[in-house]
């Protein structure tokens, strides 16, 4: 079927439809006989013949069917204009699909980054953004783009755009002499040298003439001038002069408030208070006892205030040489006396040594009410511990006795054949007698191991050889 198709083509149309029409035609002799010659012309003596002509194109066949000889010529034309209204409307349909799939692109040089994405947002076209930093142009514009401007670009495909990020941060910036330019000058500098991070700062100044440099400051200490880089921040300051203020201020009657209401008043007028403090029995702590600038006087911004604020009652520390160790505890109403007495070397046993906070002192609730007063106990008397003491009580009864007041008495143990109880102190070196602040006693301590020894007393050891120990103090 495919093959009798591809030979069933115009021309074998054709050349049918011209062995059809031949077989309708008549002979040769009505041929000339309906033909024109071909030197006939236009005139009243050929139209008969130009009828007979027509009368004879327009005769029917034998079989009915009428034959036109322009027919091949009229279909060549009709499709010729068939073929160019095909290309015509394929043409158009093309531009317009080419319109509709495609996008004019415009000059984005010099624009914001932010309109170049809202123009590929709408125009469907991806955008690609690749930075650089350049101290031309400013930060998130455009500086180069990789497709024309005015060229088409096909919906879908991909802008390539170079977008700046400004100068660049790490860049080492050489700074010049800030303190000896003027303010313009500085202002001139930081322009050129996109140095952002260089701030200029107006302050008040008592010492320095108003438009004069008064210092520079690099915030980073670990920054020097030399290793300077323009991401570094840094402030250069002027000076204003000296700050001027209306003394419009009525000073308040501060006497009996509080503190905190004084420091409210100050806080929201700028008022430079100091505060000055003392005991007082009639004033409530915290409450203002006096002020330097009497009320409904008139003062400025900064201007200095001194206010007195109570501590409340004081206490007077007394002269404990006036009392006992044993009076000492009660001798001050609203103290805490720590009295104790200690050994000393020449001093009379019951005397004053000393007293942590000075006679006439006036303490307050602010300060420590604690006072350590210590009395004499005399030079250290060393007992005869003989036959009542046993060896476990030394380290309390030594402790107690010598070490917890001041004395640095020691003692050594020997362990000797008795017929004591075993551990009981049997023998002193010295016994019943003054002794120095650092002295060791030796002591024989019983090992209750001879006949007559109480019968509770262990068996005697095998060796009864005599024991000597270091000498021991307690800690």
């Amino acid at each position: 079927m495919s093959d009798f198709l591809s030979n069933f083509n115009q021309s074998n149309y054709d050349e049918t439809k011209e062995k059809k029409s031949t077989d309708h035609q008549p002979k040769v002799g009505d041929e000339k006989q309906s033909n024109p010659s071909k030197n006939e012309t236009f005139g009243p003596k050929n139209q008969t013949n130009n009828d007979n002509a027509t009368k004879t194109r327009s005769k029917p066949l034998e079989d009915g069917t009428e034959f036109d000889p322009t027919y091949h010529q009229k279909k060549k034309k009709k499709q010729l204009l068939i073929g160019i209204g095909t290309l015509v409307v394929i043409c158009l349909l093309y531009f317009i699909y080419y319109q509709q799939t495609h996008v004019k692109l415009p000059d984005f040089k010099g624009k914001d980054l932010a309109e170049v994405r809202t123009w590929t947002t709408e125009n469907k076209v991806k955008l690609k953004v690749e930075q650089e930093y350049n101290l031309d142009t400013e930060a998130n514009k455009i500086i180069a783009q990789k497709e024309k401007q005015n060229s088409k670009i096909k919906k879908g495909s991909e802008l390539t755009v170079t977008a700046s990020l400004g100068p660049d941060p790490e860049e080492k910036l050489k700074l010049p002499d800030f303190m000896s330019m003027k303010k313009d000058e500085v202002e001139k500098w930081i322009k050129e040298h996109k140095a952002e991070n260089v701030s200029i700062i107006d302050e008040y100044s008592e010492a320095t003439p108003q438009g004069e440099a008064t210092r520079f400051e690099i915030v980073n200490k670990d920054v020097t001038k030399e290793s300077y880089k323009r991401k570094d921040k840094a402030n250069m300051y002027y000076s204003k002069g000296k700050e001027t203020f209306e003394k419009n201020i009525a000073v308040p009657d501060f006497k009996n408030k509080m503190k905190s209401e004084v420091e409210s008043w100050a806080k929201t007028n700028e008022i430079n208070v100091t505060y000055e403090e003392s005991s007082s029995a009639d004033v409530p702590a915290d409450s203002i006892i006096s002020q330097s600038i009497e009320k409904d006087q008139k003062i400025a911004k900064k201007d200095s205030l001194t206010v007195t604020v109570s501590l409340g009652k004081g206490f007077v520390v007394p002269n404990f040489a006036e009392y006992t160790a044993e009076e000492a505890s009660t001798a001050a109403n609203g103290l805490e006396v720590q009295a104790k007495a200690i050994f000393t070397e020449n001093i009379p046993y019951g005397q004053l040594i000393s007293q942590s906070v000075a006679a006439g002192t006036e303490l307050t609730n602010k300060d420590d009410l604690k006072i350590k007063v210590f009395y004499s106990a005399g030079k250290p008397y060393l007992k005869d511990l003989r036959g009542n003491t046993l060896e476990g009580d030394l380290p309390k009864q030594f402790h107690d006795e010598f070490q917890s007041k001041g004395a640095n008495i020691k003692y050594t143990v020997r362990y000797v054949d008795s017929a004591e109880p075993k551990g009981t102190v049997v023998g002193m070196s010295a016994y019943n007698l003054y002794v120095p602040l650092n002295y060791t006693v030796a002591l024989d301590v019983s090992l209750g191991n001879l006949e007559g020894a109480s019968s509770y007393t262990p068996k005697p050891q095998e060796n009864n050889a005599e024991k000597d120990s270091e000498p021991q103090s307690l800690q």
